[in-house]
């Protein structure tokens, strides 16, 4: 991925504090593998999930200068975030619609809970059986 430094306004640059902290989030997250493994099996584009995070890290920008950060038109971030918040939509009502359907068994909640530690400690191995555990319920 190549970073524009581009001027923001309101005293932001492509230097600042704030882009450097995403930059560096998204550097990690490219050496990521439980990162990696997770995104290339949901249902976001690489582009979708790097939108998310700059809109949450920015909350305090406008849309405007979010895009300038993402070295993007102001419409293309916004397509791209509405495009990811629709992906996760559709996501969670298709897993609601095969439960309801009978389809797949949704775990209990100690298993999310489960999920999340294994995620927070970046344990490969527990995350992928988890997933292969809840892929194999249906």
């Amino acid at each position: 991925m190549v970073y524009k430094n581009v001027s923001l306004g309101r005293g932001l640059s492509g230097k600042s504090p704030e882009t450097q902290n995403i930059r560096s989030l998204t550097h990690r997250l490219a050496e990521d593998r439980l990162y990696q493994y997770l995104l290339e099996r949901s249902s976001l584009t690489h582009t979708q999930a790097e939108t998310l995070l700059y809109d949450l890290m920015t909350s305090q920008l406008t849309s405007e200068e979010k895009a300038r950060l993402r070295g993007v038109s102001k419409g293309s971030f916004t397509r791209t975030r509405q495009q990811a918040l629709r992906n996760i939509s559709q996501a969670l009502h298709t897993l609601l619609l095969l439960s309801y359907l009978g389809i797949i068994k949704l775990p209990s909640y100690s298993w999310f809970f489960q999920f999340s530690e294994a995620v927070e400690e970046k344990d490969m191995e527990t995350v992928k059986k988890m997933v292969e555990e809840l892929s194999g319920r249906m």
